[in-house]
């Protein structure tokens, strides 16, 4: 009987037990071995359960639709994928299901498709290059060719029949190409402007003196004393001063000079444009480019489009901050910001911010960054000072300078930093400091003196 009650209050005490640790419980089995079982729970509700298992199942209601979730044993991981409306579901390295909404965008409301953006303008936008073995265009008209641009939609390539290509500019056929028996002919439909030079059918450019004629075979560069016999002279060139009419004369022609208005002339080459209004176009072969130059531009090679472009010269600019009170740094391993409130100048309200603790940079670009701390021990002790830039009051890598006072009779000290950094627009630029050892047992401190002082920073490129 003692052996029956006994055993049944252990059995009281273990289910006792088990009701403190939620679905996990302890039974004994048929042998009297106590052994732990989990009972799982499945939830449906706002919030998860309080005291979840491995394996428990939560329906979460709080978003829409129900979210379905499972208890790994320290988080809830979701076993139904949600995304935002337009996603395009796809496997990740994992082959969990995945979304990239910059790269890869269904606009159910305007029935697009986006490669590379998620706000495609087309039934199929896509943002960057793109690699196809052949697209099949429709013919396109001369006012909407089949190959037009965003912004141009008349101008572009079109075929208006079959083995036949025309290029349209601003709604006007410019140039065709057609073939006809295995014979291609190529059409130019507008006026024909050439800043190079022609090669004949023999791939020569001609020299000075040659024209082009027709020959059985195709056209050629031949000397025009072949086909002009005069062997007359101009004797008389003259450009007059008011530098558009040019008097000429042939030698023993018994005629009296005659004067020629060279006001529409076209001139070609490195200079471009009519003989009272010419343009540079070429520097020794070099494009010149058309873009208007501003006041105070000059005239430089550009290497990415290879011509000579208008460009201001780079103008280093450059703000400087100093304390106008004594600061004081404690003793600590925490660092202290050092307040700079005065300047002598104004800088650039478009170039920097200065605030107390520092200067912002507001234009993206190279800095070189100065800062010089003087100090002064207070008691006479020796102290150890330590002192650092920092950007975004962030700590930067290799500005750390170290100061040494010794005693009230060498009781100040002067660090100088000089960094160059690369700063995006709106970092900021501050110093820090602090005490970091002294010789006596009590906290130590330092002041921080404005004469001495300063925080500078020059844009450089």
């Amino acid at each position: 009987m003692q052996q029956f009650l006994k055993q049944h209050i252990i059995t009281f005490l273990l289910l006792l037990v088990a009701s403190l640790y939620a679905q996990e419980v302890s039974v004994i089995n048929n042998k009297g071995t106590i052994l732990k079982i989990r009972n799982n729970t499945v939830t449906t509700s706002n919030t998860s359960n309080s005291n979840p298992v491995e394996n428990d199942i939560w329906f979460d209601t709080s978003s829409s639709p129900t979210t379905i979730k499972i208890y790994n044993g320290t988080s809830w991981e979701k076993l139904s994928p949600t995304a935002t409306e337009g996603s395009v579901f796809f496997a990740s390295a994992t082959g969990i299901p995945t979304e990239d909404n910059t790269q890869l965008f269904w606009d159910s409301t305007n029935n697009r498709l986006g490669i590379g953006t998620s706000s495609p303008t087309n039934k199929f936008h896509v943002t960057g290059a793109m690699r196809t073995e052949g697209i099949l265009n429709s013919d396109g008209t001369m006012g909407r060719p089949s190959y037009r641009f965003k912004n141009d939609i008349d101008t572009g390539m079109y075929s208006p029949v079959a083995d036949e290509i025309s290029f349209s500019v601003g709604g006007i056929e410019a140039l065709n190409i057609d073939e006809i028996a295995n014979t291609t002919t190529v059409t130019i439909k507008e006026t024909l402007k050439l800043d190079g030079r022609i090669k004949d059918k023999n791939n020569s450019t001609g020299i000075t003196g040659q024209i082009l004629s027709a020959t059985n075979t195709g056209t050629n560069w031949i000397d025009a004393s072949t086909i002009n016999t005069d062997t007359q002279k101009i004797d008389i060139y003259t450009l007059n001063i008011d530098g558009k009419n040019l008097e000429i004369s042939l030698e023993n022609d018994a005629e009296t000079t005659k004067q020629t208005d060279l006001s529409a002339l076209k001139i070609t080459g490195d200079i471009s444009g009519t003989l009272a209004a010419s343009t540079v176009i070429k520097i020794q072969n070099i494009d010149v480019s058309n873009i208007p130059p501003t006041n105070g531009q000059t005239l430089v090679y550009d290497n990415t489009s290879s011509q000579y472009i208008p460009k201001n010269f780079y103008t280093p600019t450059v703000s400087e901050r100093y304390p106008n009170a004594i600061q004081t740094i404690a003793e600590s391993s925490n660092f202290t910001t050092i307040k700079f409130q005065s300047q002598d100048f104004t800088p650039n309200s478009s170039d920097y911010t200065n605030t107390t603790d520092g200067i912002i940079a507001l234009n993206t670009g190279r800095y070189k960054i100065t800062y010089r701390i003087t100090s002064e021990v207070i008691n006479n002790v020796r102290v150890g000072g330590e002192f650092q830039l920092t950007k975004n009051t962030i700590s930067v890598n290799n500005t750390i300078a170290y100061s040494y006072q010794t005693s009230n009779l060498v009781n100040k000290s002067t660090v100088t930093m000089v960094k160059i950094l690369d700063l995006i627009a709106n970092d900021k630029i501050g110093v820090q400091g602090r005490v970091y050892e002294s010789d006596r047992g009590t906290l130590d401190s330092l002041t921080i003196l404005p004469e001495g002082t300063m925080l500078t920073l020059e844009k450089i490129n």
